[in-house]
């Protein structure tokens, strides 16, 4: 028996011990793919990250449940299945569909006949949005075949001419969040959807770290940096730490909100904006 086999054997053996675990121990369905069992967990957090953003060891136990904590099956992390379930629920209110998990939502041609805008990769929920023919995807920077780049402040689409619009954490990472929320509004469809997740620690207001001004990048506080530890790429640069009038940031946009909680977790929050009229 080669070693290959030896060690893929390895890993199937234990994912089929931590999917069963999972299922015995019980909990919520799963937005993403419908598995219902405890998540799978550990932390992700750095400790440079944690001194930045100057979470207490509450908020740094939530946001590390939030990102650390992932469907057995899946591997969705809470964030993008609470994301999932939110664009199930956006889209059978709009399209009147009646699918409970992403992986079944564009089996209805209902849903199949939606245009929608996916603005930076939502994660593993991208080969389930990749499922609807009118998926636009893009990549900010993307130099790959077939995957355009665009600049939320600066869209390449024209007016009102998407039912919905998915961002995954990429708000905190745009200079200015007044133009890229207008730019959203601008490209949605009246009554269409923007459902996103973002950081947001509530019980603080909104605070800038960085401005970007005719090209001259300032900070105001430490530079801190989305992704993994020592990966300062300026594209996961963080402008914005979201507090708790980000819901009215959004609302001034334009946007009808709907927030989708957790009445555990204050970090596990997902947005539903609609579009007025």
């Amino acid at each position: 028996m080669s070693m290959t086999f030896t060690k893929r054997l390895e890993r199937t053996g234990r994912r089929l011990r931590e999917i069963t675990a999972s299922r015995l121990a019980g909990g919520p369905p799963c937005g993403t793919c419908g598995f219902s069992g405890h998540p799978l967990h550990r932390d992700v957090l750095w400790p440079e990250l944690i001194a930045e953003w100057e979470l207490t060891p509450q908020w740094a136990r939530w946001m590390n449940e939030r990102e650390g904590s992932r469907c057995a099956w899946c591997g969705s992390s809470l964030r993008s299945g609470r994301l999932a379930g939110a664009i199930v629920a956006a889209v059978n209110a709009g399209a009147h569909t009646s699918a409970t998990h992403l992986s079944a939502l564009f089996r209805d041609r209902r849903a199949r006949a939606l245009s929608i805008a996916e603005i930076n990769s939502a994660g593993n929920l991208h080969r389930y949005l990749a499922r609807c023919p009118g998926l636009r995807h893009s990549e900010y920077g993307s130099r790959a075949p077939g995957v355009p780049s665009e600049d939320l402040m600066r869209l390449s689409y024209p007016d009102r001419c998407f039912d919905l619009v998915v961002t995954s954490d990429t708000l905190e990472h745009v200079p200015d969040i007044h133009i890229a929320l207008r730019e959203i509004h601008r490209v949605l469809k009246p009554g269409g959807a923007h459902v996103y997740s973002v950081p947001v620690v509530s019980d603080r207001p909104t605070r800038r770290r960085a401005e970007l001004n005719n090209g001259t990048l300032t900070h105001l506080l430490p530079p801190s940096f989305h992704g993994a530890p020592q990966q300062g790429k300026l594209d996961f640069l963080v402008f914005h730490e979201f507090g708790a009038d980000f819901e009215s940031i959004c609302t001034a946009a334009g946007f009808d909100m709907t927030l989708r909680r957790d009445p555990q977790n204050p970090a596990l929050v997902t947005f539903i904006g609609r579009r007025r009229g």
